[in-house]
């Protein structure tokens, strides 16, 4: 009924309102105020009518009520809508007392209602309506204290934008005052704009605005009030030319200047000029010019008006009309435009700024510059400023102008005013100038008035001025020099004098920062130095050295300098000196200076002597023909006399220049007078004089004074006191002509003394000429002392070429045995260079060798042994094969060949090298001789190659050459089959000479033939092979007695080496002998022999017996090379004792058969102990939390126990400590690698991904193949690189693909363009090599094949590759042609890949040899099976494809004998053909363990079956098939029917993963085999040697093992089980580790292998134990599991590991996992994880639901899955891939019906 009321007259009444709230308001319950239907019924309806006259009674009495913030803005929204009808105060108070009060409450339950709104918009919007223009911005941010001003901007009043704009910081953001004018552009934009302004130019302070922002706001306000300009009446100019625009003033335009002045009156333009005029401060230069130049275009254009005197009200003069029109910017003017706009410069003088005075005084109509009157009125205007930068801006205009108009002088009158002027005004600021500031006056601001200088102008500048600063004024003067009078200069000088001594201090005047005397003299006097005496310079710088400036003084200032000769210091004085003397005026110079130096001679130096004389000889043209004979007299017996003993080495050749071309008797008399000086010349001096005096001897014409008699003696007389000439010299002097005359005219006594003497040989040129063309040589060598030693050494090289060739024998042994007895020792490393002895022939060779050979002493000669064999390698090497042996020459027919040729050198001899002096067809004639072989007996440093060579051709010669008559050391390396067929005797004594001198380490095939040879073994036998017992077969040992067995236990217990037949053969007949085995000392004299003794023996012994004998290192090294079941049982044994000490009581070395469960961490950490174990990998993830919780220091932690890591041990601990352990995981010199897997690596990485810069040689470098790589620097990826490759790159997952990405970033870090890296790159690189395609490998610098070797495997491509790359020969290994053994040992591991071609490009013999060294070093390494597999048939192939041709039934290959077992090489060499016929089966059953060792041949194990077979007919035996090896894995599953496996040790030996994978049915029938014997049972030990074998057992057969038994067991590898099996050991292993489960993680660590089989509700309740699941571990869970898991339960389940799955987004079972999940889902995990389900609240599709079958055969119901989804789970995954046939039929039709 309200509703419908009409108000009467229109206008609601305000009572009827306040009773209505009195009556029916107050009465509104609490739910009635919260019911938005009842409250809008009431505002919205009822009281429509009355709410434009609302009252503030009504208001403050609403605002009290307890509406809900819905209802309240209920009543806001019905108050708004009435708004329209309010008055103004009525909507303030709507604002005020409601509004604001109601949303001010404490109360509320919802303060301010800000939690419904999604934005401060929304919130302005809903909670004040029409009336939020009434609040202040800081009413708002008051209420809401998340109000973003800036969101709401839209629902803001100009005012209270201009409060956001003064409070906020949009002052300094364009885009935020680009926002708010925005704003204000919408609706009426020029009233908003000027409210807005208002608001900002009246605020009590405004905030600095920026002036980007400033010209934002300029430019947006102009836009907008531009259509407005020409409404503007006067005042509006003014409000907004002073007022309302003045913050943003200074971002005014030409532009908008030109635009608003276009049509305006001349008043409204000065309201203009003098707003901007406000701002011109503020205004850049820039701005101020432009501004200024449409101003002064302005008033051009305009002239007329504003010249008119309307526009010149109150203006008297111009320049109160420039301050009106032009304000401050006619100072911004130039003077031509003020001139333009007919101002009178002089008449606005004082409104002129500094410049345009300095141009007006250029304006010729003032004529200013000749008017000194002018000028003075000026410079007086600008000089009475209170403003000193005044008179710098008038010069700086002034120096500008004058060089812009050329004006290069000043009228004088006006130069002296303007000067004296300027520095009357100085005088009071020359006290503040630095030297720059007197430069820039006197050189700059006051250069063209200089030359207005009078007498006193300088004076007005004070004395204590700085010096640099004086300078600057002598500059500036100095510059203008030219134009000073005389007078002037004379008066600049006096100011200069006068300063300087003012400034004079003990002797010095302004010498600071003086470079030296020229810089001094310059920058102190200029040009005005000429008016200076010497004296007066010496005066003011006591220091002065006038030589120095020599070319700056007067001469008579350098008469006075001379006239002083201690003023000359030196040489370069005098020099300096006499270039300033003119040269006609040089010889009256020395007539007056030689006599001083006659009378003053101890004052003149010796250098300065020398000097003179330089200059007289260099000036005074003394070897000029003009110059006459008398004339040089004077000069050298008066002029230079004084002088000459002071002459010097340099000056002596232009000494004897003067006298060169004279008569003899000058050159003579020259010399003489020198020789009478010769006490006071030095050294040097004399030996020039020397050699000008063997100048005179042969210029012009040589002996011109020599006539007759021995040429010694007059050389003697000629040279008389200066020396002697050297042997080259000498020779020199003699014309080539006339040599042997002149001498023979020397005796051998003349010649020796003359060789002799000190210097004579110098560098020995020319001696061996003189030798030759002397006729008394031989005479000489006889009887002539030796003299020193470098005399003979250069006798001896002169005459060696000569001996060399000597062809008779006489003369050979004429010369080494008489001439040259005191020259040999002499011998030099070039005289026996093979370049000396190539040529030489053959019987002074052999002499020499012969002498070198006999005690020759090389302790004094500079070569040594190994160079003299190094020369004779290359004579031999040359002119035939074998050079120097000729059968049918007497002299040259000597079979003692290697004696005569290269005797004791033999050392030295390498096997290539004796190959390329004699070939192996030619060697045979020497290989009998018995002083060749006495010489390889002798020299005991013989290389083995060549010993083994020379034997090996020896038998291929002469295969019955008996052992016994070779030397003792030969014995290693005979052929075994030289000692086949010898007797017992000699084979026994053979033994003896063997163990003596091959200590029984080199050939044990020798052993082997000879122990072969022996019809029976005693104990005496067996002692006397000591060592070598090893050599003894199975059959050998077994046919001994016991007796023999037990009297030589000690020395086969102490042998080294036995193969497991061996020793299962010696134990067997010990336990058949009743030898007692039931006591640790029993076991203790068993020795190496220990790995024969059964596992049930060792179970027989008490725990106490064999803990007894846990810390004897021996038994402990002997039971680690046992079998592992002798382990396992040792092990449990003492287990048994204490299960609570097994780590104090097991040894360290045998930790890893400690049972997990029995790991599981007590009370107290004994982290020592613990730490110095051998733990295998699993069983530290056992104890790596415990241990590191207590551990201290991380470093210390040993590399086994740190491959504990795991991220579900570290869930506890500290992230530094975690981070401390991931450090210490790094590869560290002397310790070896921690092996991680890949697991552990992902969660390390996690810990230290997010650091800064780290250290990446701090971490395991396995750890840096997941690193981001956009982490890592430019400037560090190489060090991040170099890191990299040394990790192993095996441990990464194929689906990863990360080689691939990480060699993507090398490319770029490294710059490798193309398919070809250099050294460089591959040495960085690394094991990153190991991941390269084959064409980066064969293109690659050849050190690839270096970092090759350390891959973990190559594929067939690679290793083609890197064939290749070897066969192109520009490796370091060479030409293939060149390749021996030594290549393929240098190669390393990499013959282990080669292909069956490359083998074939290296000998029979050497392959043998290599695979003697290489086969054992890869079964240490145990390499894999099938690679020694394909590595037999490669190198063996080229022989099996040679022989398959002519396949035969008969041995042609050679028996095969103990020995030939005994070869490490064995069966190289042999195809399965021959290997058939060529076994015999009884050295086969002796031997068995031996041949199964090193077969590896699948062909050559299938003969050895078939062969036992004709051995054990009924079926193998434990005692065969214990040795029977990787053989085994070639038996038929019919074959293992009929084995007898009765024993664990048998299982254990079958079951040795090391021989090979079992196909699943045959391990299966070896295990049946092994359980069908009367109670044998899955026990732990079975269950640890089966291993993976497990899998191939039925479920049934696995349902028997117990639940103890596999809790004893190691981890088992199950990936092969299907998921029955899984299901079954689960379930057993579950049940064993229940006692665990209160402690999460250590359950966890024990379940873990087995949760492949765990069904989806265990996996569950995992999460709860605080674990982190790897994702390996979840990929191998049940694929339906895996499906069945919702995000939350991975994130649950993974912890901080949860971020690897984006890492294996790719793989199918995660790809499944992601398939079944919602996207949203996927969405929380932030992984970036794509490919989920669409979810069903958004999907446009129907959902159907499907079955999915848990992993304990449950059904639920999922939605359906994606398509990718599905078929992954069709296809299986690595962990399902083998359900039962039931679950997987039921899964496979619900996976079926999920595609249709």
């Amino acid at each position: 009924m309200l509703a419908n009321k009409t108000p009467s007259d229109g206008q609601p009444q305000s009572h009827v309102l306040d009773a209505i709230g009195e009556v029916k308001v107050n009465s509104f319950s609490a739910a009635q105020l919260t019911d938005a239907g009842f409250v809008a019924a009431w505002f919205q309806g009822r009281l429509r009518p009355f709410l434009s006259a609302v009252s503030t009674d009504f208001l403050s009495c609403i605002s009290s009520k307890n509406f809900s913030c819905d209802t309240y803005q209920v009543v806001v929204l019905a108050l708004g809508r009435q708004a329209s009808l309010m008055a103004e105060e009525q909507k303030q108070a709507v604002y005020t007392q409601f509004v604001r009060r109601f949303l001010s409450r404490d109360d509320l339950a919802d303060p301010a209602c800000l939690i419904k709104t999604t934005s401060s918009a929304d919130w302005l919007e809903k909670n004040f309506g029409n009336f939020s223009s009434y609040a202040t911005l800081e009413d708002l941010k008051s209420l809401n204290k998340n109000f973003s001003s800036f969101e709401s901007l839209a629902l803001l009043t100009p005012a209270q934008v201009a409060e956001l704009t003064l409070s906020s910081g949009v002052l300094n953001n364009t885009n935020q005052i680009s926002a708010v004018f925005d704003r204000l552009e919408e609706g009426d934009a020029f009233k908003n704009t000027e409210e807005f302004l208002t608001a900002l130019s009246t605020a009590p302070e405004v905030p600095g605005i920026s002036p980007a922002v400033r010209d934002v706001m300029m430019n947006r306000t102009f836009i907008t009030i531009q259509a407005k300009i020409k409404e503007f009446e006067a005042p509006d100019w003014v409000a907004w030319f002073t007022v309302k625009l003045k913050p943003i003033l200074p971002s005014f335009t030409a532009e908008m200047l030109v635009i608003i002045t276009a049509d305006i009156n001349c008043t409204n333009y000065q309201v203009i000029v003098e707003g901007l005029g406000t701002v011109f401060p503020e205004m850049t230069l820039v701005r101020t010019q432009e501004i200024t130049k449409v101003l002064v275009e302005h008033l051009k254009k305009f002239a007329t008006l504003f010249s008119s005197p309307g526009c010149r009200q109150s203006i008297s003069s111009d320049a109160e009309w420039l301050n009106a029109n032009l304000g401050p910017f006619t100072t911004v003017a130039n003077y031509s435009d003020l001139k333009a706009l007919n101002v009178s410069g002089l008449a606005a003088l004082e409104t002129l700024s500094p410049g345009q005075k300095a141009e007006l005084l250029f304006d010729p109509t003032t004529g200013a510059l000749e008017n000194v009157t002018v000028v003075k009125e000026v410079l007086s205007s600008i000089l009475k400023s209170s403003d000193e930068k005044q008179l710098e801006k008038f010069f700086e205009k002034f120096v500008e102008v004058s060089k812009e108009r050329n004006v290069s002088s000043i009228n004088i009158a006006v130069s002296s005013i303007i000067l004296n002027m300027t520095l009357m005004d100085l005088v009071t600021r020359f006290d503040t100038f630095d030297p720059q500031t007197f430069a820039l006056w006197f050189q700059t601001y006051l250069h063209l008035f200089l030359p207005g200088i009078g007498p006193d102008s300088l004076s007005v500048i004070p004395k204590n001025i700085s010096c640099d600063s004086y300078r600057e004024i002598v500059k500036g003067c100095d510059n203008v020099f030219s134009s000073f009078t005389v007078i002037q200069t004379k008066d600049v000088y006096r100011f200069t004098r006068d300063y300087l001594s003012h400034q004079q201090a003990q002797g010095q005047s302004c010498v600071q920062s003086m470079n030296n005397d020229s810089d001094w003299l310059l920058k102190n006097f200029g040009q005005f130095r000429i008016f200076a005496s010497f004296t007066e310079l010496i005066n003011l710088k006591g220091d002065f050295n006038g030589v120095k400036v020599a070319y700056l003084l007067t001469p008579p200032q350098l008469a006075e300098l001379c006239s002083a000769p201690s003023r000359l210091r030196g040489p370069q004085d005098v020099h300096t000196v006499m270039r300033a003397i003119e040269k006609q005026r040089l010889s009256d110079f020395f007539d007056v200076l030689s006599p001083n130096i006659q009378v003053n001679e101890l004052n003149y130096s010796v250098e300065v002597k020398q000097a003179f004389l330089q200059t007289a000889f260099v000036k005074g043209g003394l070897s000029s023909p003009s110059v006459s004979d008398s004339e040089v007299s004077v000069w050298l017996t008066v002029r230079l006399r004084p002088l000459l003993s002071a002459l010097s080495s340099a000056d002596v050749t232009v000494y004897f220049d003067a006298v060169r071309t004279r008569g003899c008797g000058v050159r003579q008399d020259a010399v003489s007078v020198l020789d009478s000086l010769r006490a006071s010349l030095d050294e040097n001096t004399q030996r020039q004089i020397y050699n000008n005096i063997q100048q005179l001897l042969t210029d012009p014409e040589p002996l011109r004074c020599y006539g007759s008699g021995s040429f010694y003696l007059f050389l003697k007389t000629f040279f008389l006191h200066f020396g002697f000439p050297d042997l080259s010299t000498f020779l020199s002097l003699i014309p080539v002509g006339r040599r042997p005359e002149v001498l023979s005219s020397i005796s051998t006594a003349e010649l020796s003394e003359f060789l002799q003497a000190p210097q004579t040989l110098g560098d020995g040129s020319g001696l061996c000429d003189l030798l030759s063309q002397y006729n008394r040589t031989t005479q000489y060598l006889e009887k002539q002392p030796l003299g020193s030693m470098a005399l003979g050494r250069q006798v001896l090289s002169c005459v060696w070429p000569q001996v060399l060739k000597v062809e008779l024998q006489s003369e050979v042994d004429q010369w080494f045995d008489s001439r040259l007895v005191q020259y040999l020792p002499l011998l030099t490393s070039q005289l026996i260079s093979s370049a000396q002895l190539s040529n030489a022939t053959c019987l002074p060779y052999k002499k020499l060798v012969s002498v070198l050979g006999n005690n020759y002493n090389f302790s004094k000669t500079d070569f040594t042994p190994e160079d003299v064999y190094s020369s004779m390698k290359v004579y031999l090497t040359n002119g035939g094969s074998p050079r120097c042996y000729d059968a049918s020459d007497p002299q040259l027919n000597s079979t003692n060949w290697l004696v005569s040729y290269i005797g004791v050198f033999i050392s030295y001899v390498t096997l290539s090298d004796l190959n390329s002096f004699v070939s192996s067809n030619q060697i045979g004639v020497f290989l009998e001789n018995p002083e060749n072989l006495q010489l390889l007996n002798s020299t005991v440093t013989i290389q083995s190659s060549v010993t083994s060579y020379y034997i090996t051709q020896l038998y291929i010669q002469n295969p019955s050459f008996n052992p016994i008559r070779l030397p003792g050391q030969f014995l290693c390396g005979i052929p075994s089959f030289a000692f086949e067929l010898l007797g017992t005797s000699d084979s026994l004594l053979l033994i003896q000479r063997i163990n003596v001198f091959c200590n029984g380490t080199k050939s044990p095939e020798i052993t082997a033939a000879l122990a072969a040879n022996l019809p029976s073994i005693s104990s005496s036998t067996i002692k006397l092979l000591g060592s070598q017992s090893v050599s003894l077969t199975e059959g050998q040992i077994g046919s001994a007695s016991s007796d023999a067995i037990k009297g030589a236990l000690s020395t086969l217990s102490a042998a080294k080496g036995w193969n497991q037949g061996q020793a299962n053969a010696v134990i067997q007949t010990l336990i058949e002998s009743d030898f007692p085995i039931d006591s640790g000392s029993s076991l203790l004299s068993l020795g190496t022999l220990v790995k024969g003794v059964p596992s049930e023996t060792i179970s027989s012994i008490t725990p106490s017996e064999l803990l007894s004998i846990s810390n004897n290192p021996t038994f402990i090294s002997n039971i680690l090379s046992a079998p592992v079941i002798l382990q396992l049982v040792y092990v449990m044994k003492i287990v048994s004792i204490d299960e609570t000490k097994v780590i104090e009581n097991v040894p360290d070395a045998l930790a890893g058969s400690i049972p997990r469960v029995l790991l599981v961490p007590q009370e107290s950490v004994n982290v020592t102990l613990i730490n110095q174990k051998q733990w295998t990998q699993e069983q530290a993830v056992m104890l790596f939390g415990s241990v590191a919780s207590v551990s201290t220091d991380a470093e210390e932690l040993s590399e086994v126990l740190l491959q504990g890591f795991t991220c579900t041990s570290i869930q506890k601990l500290s992230e530094v400590k975690v981070k401390q352990l991931v450090r210490a995981c790094r590869h560290r010199p002397g310790r070896k690698k921690v092996q991680l897997k890949e697991s552990q690596l992902m969660c390390m990485y996690n810990f230290v991904k997010d650091e800064a810069s780290p250290s990446f040689t701090d971490l395991p470098s396995e750890t840096l193949l997941y690193y981001s790589y956009e982490k890592v620097a430019k400037a560090n990826c190489r060090s991040y690189f170099s890191a990299v490759g040394t990790a192993d790159y095996s441990v990464l997952s194929s689906v990863l693909d990360k080689q691939t990405t990480l060699f993507n970033n090398a490319r770029d870090c490294l710059g490798i363009s193309g398919q070809s890296l250099s050294k460089d790159q591959v040495e960085v690189l690394g094991n990153l090599s190991c991941t390269l395609d084959p064409v980066y490998i064969q293109k690659s610098d050849p050190t690839i094949i270096e970092s090759l070797k350390n891959c973990h495997d190559l594929s067939e491509a690679q290793i083609s590759a890197v064939e290749t790359l070897l066969l192109t020969g520009n490796t370091a290994y060479g030409n293939s042609s060149v390749w021996d053994q030594q290549t393929l040992e240098r190669l390393d591991i990499l013959p282990l890949y080669f292909t069956e071609g490359f083998w074939q490009r290296f000998s029979a013999s050497v392959k043998r040899k290599y695979m003697k060294v290489f086969m054992p070093s890869l079964r240490t390494r145990n390499t894999e099976k099938p690679k020694l597999k394909k590595l037999f048939k490669n190198c063996n192939a080229e022989l099996d494809a040679k022989t398959r041709i002519r396949r035969s039934a008969v041995c042609t290959a050679g028996n095969i004998t103990e020995a030939t077992i005994t070869d490490a090489s064995f069966p190289f060499g042999y195809t399965s053909a021959q290997f058939d016929a060529c076994l015999d089966v009884r050295v086969l059953r002796d031997n068995l363990a031996a041949v199964a060792e090193k077969v590896d041949d699948n062909d050559f194990q299938r003969v050895i079956l078939n062969k036992l077979k004709q051995v054990y007919p009924g079926g193998l035996a434990d005692s065969v098939l214990k040795v029977l090896a990787s053989v085994s894995r070639q038996a038929t599953v019919d074959e293992i029917r009929t084995w007898n496996v009765t024993t664990i040790d048998t299982l254990t030996a079958l079951m040795d993963k090391s021989n090979g994978e079992w196909d699943r049915d045959k391990s299966k029938e070896v295990i049946l085999r092994y359980l069908s014997v009367a109670r044998h049972t899955l026990g732990t030990n079975e269950l640890n040697v089966i291993g993976s074998s497990l899998c191939s057992l039925d479920v049934s057969t696995l349902q028997s093992i117990k639940a103890g038994d596999l809790s004893n067991a190691n981890v088992l590898d199950l990936s092969s089980c299907s998921y029955e099996q899984k299901s079954v050991l689960y379930v057993t292993a579950n049940s064993s580790y229940r006692a665990q489960r209160n402690n999460g993680p250590i359950y966890y660590h024990l379940i873990n292998p087995y949760l492949g089989g765990a069904p989806l509700e265990d996996v569950r309740a995992l999460a709860s134990y605080n674990i982190a699941m790897d994702v390996s571990t979840l990929r191998r869970l049940s694929l339906p599991v895996v499906t069945s898991l919702g995000v939350s339960d991975v994130r649950a389940l993974m912890g901080s590991a949860v971020a690897d799955l984006k890492a294996f987004e790719n793989d199918s079972v995660v790809q499944a996992w992601i398939a079944s999940q919602p996207q949203s889902h996927l969405d929380t995990l932030n992984l970036g994880l794509r490919g989920g389900r669409a979810d069903p609240s958004t999907s446009s599709a129907p959902v159907t639901g499907q079955t999915n079958i848990t992993a304990n055969g449950n059904s639920t119901q999922t939605p359906a899955l994606s398509q990718s989804a599905t078929t992954v789970a069709a296809q299986g995954s690595a962990s399902a891939l083998r359900l039962g046939p039931g679950v997987w039929f039921i899964a496979s039709c619900v996976w079926l019906l999920t595609l249709t």
